[in-house]
């Protein structure tokens, strides 16, 4: 009996232990920095022309409609060997889209990613970090979306996962480029 008891109450204080670590977790993440409820960007895979493509997942379960403008990456650790060209390591994707209340979208990464990487021949990993640009009404926001490990070959991509802690040579993406009237200043 009391070792049924016993086991009972570590059975239990676990699962308080994990019910309070996810509300923890969830805590910081119930209201976006850019105050935007109800709008979520995330990197996956999405099924597009019959094959799994590594894409931008963006759900927009609120009732107003968004429009895209862009995402920016920037690559750190890239593994890759037979690239076509010295790679970048930086790329701007150009969505310029509406995603409609309560709807999704799936935008593919997988060119802008290999691109990046400089064009690879065979398989080649890399820390993915990035900023999304979107507007709604008249109001521009910019989310950095978390970090991922990519694993691909070529432009089809074998693993996407979350990583903790980004790497430390990983830096933004580069800002917009200044309005002339700006850097003419700058010279004078």
């Amino acid at each position: 009996m009391t070792a049924t008891t016993i086991t009972l109450f570590f059975i239990v204080s676990i699962a308080l232990v994990y019910v309070a670590l996810r509300l923890r977790r969830s805590a910081g993440r119930s209201a976006p920095v850019d105050g935007v409820p109800g709008f979520r960007a995330g990197i996956g895979f999405s099924t597009m022309d019959g094959m799994q493509a590594v894409s931008l997942l963006l759900e927009n379960e609120s009732s107003a409609r968004i429009w895209m403008e862009k995402i920016e990456i920037s690559l750190a650790d890239v593994a890759a060997t037979a690239q076509t060209e010295e790679p970048s390591c930086r790329e701007t994707l150009q969505i310029r889209q509406m995603v409609e209340a309560r709807d999704a979208l799936p935008i593919s990464l997988a060119g802008v990613i290999y691109k990046a990487a400089g064009g690879p021949q065979r398989e080649y990993s890399c820390t993915l970090s990035s900023v999304l640009r979107f507007r709604i009404g008249e109001n521009w926001f910019e989310r950095r979306l978390e970090t991922y490990q990519v694993r691909m070959i070529g432009l089809t991509g074998s693993e996407v996962r979350r990583s903790r802690v980004p790497p430390p040579g990983l830096l933004p993406p580069a800002k917009e480029p200044q309005r002339v009237a700006v850097a003419a200043g700058k010279f004078k």
